[in-house]
């Protein structure tokens, strides 16, 4: 970059990336998306919606968990599709600056307005309307980050990808600690305003600052008309050409299934098996914590990758995960705030390494840069499925097992499943070959 340049502008060339070193101040403004997205994520979906959920049905109703599900389940059947659609539509774009740009700006738009759909909802409202408003906030929450997930491996070059990961992680994981700190200030139950109004301003902010700082390459080629069966025909990667891809996708889809058939209900876990008395302000604080100790976590994760491998690390931060879900499950039946505290901590801790490591995993086995949006896309499904399929089926277990076990062996045999999908995520990942350039031109394979 010239002097005469700003330097927190992101400059890349149209068909290929300049192997100049980029700085930290690049890495953060890239991924500052990331930041805001993920204080909404954390915080909406595993406590607002839940409490939401409880106070339209009354704190007691034993159907709280199945419904609170049951409508996390059918946002997240938006995001499966939305999210390769946009992905792949901002492939096509060919805005002349930059063809994530339109999306990103529509995309954060239309999350403010689903965010402000959620406020008229109190005892006894509608819940059909409530998951229509929810919904409508995960289709633009997916139309924005299908997009933003092509970011990166548009305006990085495949030499930075990996600390690009990391910084994504890290803004992530600060993110989490924004929403989470932002819910403990703001949030009563049955009174969402303040919060929702925090986030707004959050998006608002943060996709001025990207518009600004960010300057996407021009798009290289002239784009062929638009053909929906040429277009549909694109979703299909070719697994024998792409194994790696596809066990990627697999093993992600299993650990996601693991850490959201815990993460979602660990608001009513809790109240009705711990016997926290404010859960919806001690679970926000203790998370908070966890993600500051996700931050180091991530750094760390992406250090070690680098001497043993991307595949290594996932596969260990798997394996904690899998460990503190069965701590969950055994302290189900000795039920104590002391005890759970520590596990958590270290479960958020492996949960910042693992992210950090597994998006970097994810670049490395992309099958192509020029549809990076769309292979992007397609790689998110495998986060979004298990947040279909977690929380529907974990939360109509819990509902149906705690009739006649009672809460606490309920919740244990939904967390002792999820440490299973993370066992099996950790046995399998190592199918994943990845092969880099090493020290002196070597090529290792992990």
């Amino acid at each position: 970059m010239t002097g005469g340049e700003d330097a927190t502008q992101i400059l890349t060339g149209a068909t290929s990336l300049p192997p100049v070193s980029v700085t930290t101040w690049q890495h953060v403004i890239v991924s500052l998306l990331w930041f805001a997205l993920s204080a909404q994520w954390m915080t909406v979906v595993p406590i607002i919606v839940p409490d939401q959920v409880a106070v339209i049905l009354g704190g007691d109703s034993a159907a709280k968990e199945a419904i609170s599900g049951t409508i996390l389940a059918a946002g997240a059947v938006v995001a499966l599709v939305v999210a390769p659609l946009s992905g792949a539509l901002s492939d096509r774009s060919q805005h002349r600056r930059g063809r994530r740009r339109l999306f990103l700006i529509a995309g954060v738009l239309g999350s403010c307005i689903g965010l402000l759909l959620l406020l008229p909802f109190g005892h006894g409202a509608s819940l059909w309307l409530y998951a229509a408003a929810f919904i409508f906030l995960q289709f633009w929450w997916n139309w924005v980050a299908g997009a933003y997930a092509g970011l990166i491996p548009d305006v990085m070059a495949e030499h930075e990808q990996d600390r690009a990961s990391a910084w994504l992680n890290i803004l992530s994981v600060a993110g989490t600690v924004a929403g989470n700190v932002v819910v403990v200030a703001t949030y009563k139950t049955g009174h969402p305003s303040g919060t929702i109004a925090a986030f707004v301003a959050l998006n608002i902010a943060i996709l001025v600052v990207m518009l600004r700082h960010v300057r996407e390459p021009q798009p290289g080629r002239q784009r062929s008309a638009f053909v929906l069966g040429e277009f549909l025909r694109q979703f299909y990667v070719d697994p024998r050409a792409h194994a790696n891809f596809y066990w990627v996708l697999v093993t992600r889809l299993l650990g996601n299934m693991g850490i959201w058939s815990v993460f979602t209900f660990l608001l009513f876990y809790f109240k009705d098996v711990i016997g926290v008395a404010e859960p919806a302000q001690v679970l926000p604080a203790l998370l908070g914590i966890g993600a500051v100790l996700a931050v180091p976590a991530s750094i760390i994760g992406v250090r070690l990758a680098a001497c043993y491998g991307l595949v290594h690390i996932t596969q260990i931060t798997s394996w904690i995960m899998a460990v503190c879900a069965f701590y969950f499950a055994l302290i189900a039946f000795y039920p104590s705030l002391a005890l759970i505290v520590p596990v958590i901590l270290i479960y958020a801790a492996a949960f910042g390494a693992y992210q950090a490591v597994d998006w970097a995993l994810a670049l490395k086995v992309l099958p192509s840069a020029e549809a990076a949006g769309k292979d992007m896309g397609i790689w998110r499904i495998s986060m979004v499925l298990p947040q279909i399929l977690g929380p529907a089926i974990t939360g109509g277990m819990i509902s149906a097992v705690k009739v006649s076990f009672g809460d606490p062996t309920a919740y244990a045999t939904a967390f002792a499943i999820g440490a299973l999908w993370l066992m099996l995520s950790a046995a399998l990942v190592t199918r994943v070959l990845v092969t880099v350039p090493a020290a002196g031109n070597k090529i290792r394979t992990y």
